[in-house]
């Protein structure tokens, strides 16, 4: 048979990928939402700060801070008081790595095992 062309299975061409395992993440993101915060202020005009945070977790324990939001998000609020009460996130004057180190310990107290980072997704003020 010249000129016949026989098609080989699309299988067969390719390297078996079902027999190989998923990549493993080791990392997931857990997101504790939006923390909105009064700031003092001497005028009559309110000002505020909102702050949107995401944990950076080892899968492993990516549960275990879902588990413990209530808490985690309480102590967030807590640390987001402090601050604005010592003007430490002031416009123009909030420093978002001191901001973010000042949550990873506050976070860290509650959960430290697999807290890798504290990510601020989201920095207003008004």
């Amino acid at each position: 048979m010249i000129g016949m062309l026989v098609a080989a299975p699309v299988a067969a061409m390719t390297p078996a990928r079902a027999a190989e395992p998923a990549p493993k993440k080791e990392f997931e993101y857990v997101a504790l939402g939006d923390f909105t915060v009064n700031l003092p202020n001497s005028g009559r005009r309110m000002s505020y700060i909102v702050v949107s945070i995401t944990l950076e977790t080892e899968t492993n324990q990516s549960q275990s801070f879902r588990d413990l939001q209530p808490r985690l998000k309480q102590a967030v609020l807590q640390r987001l008081m402090a601050m604005s009460e010592r003007q430490e996130l002031r416009p123009g004057r909030t420093d978002p790595s001191l901001l973010r180190d000042s949550l990873f310990d506050s976070l860290a107290r509650i959960q430290e095992a697999g807290l890798r980072d504290v990510v601020i997704t989201r920095l207003l003020h008004s």
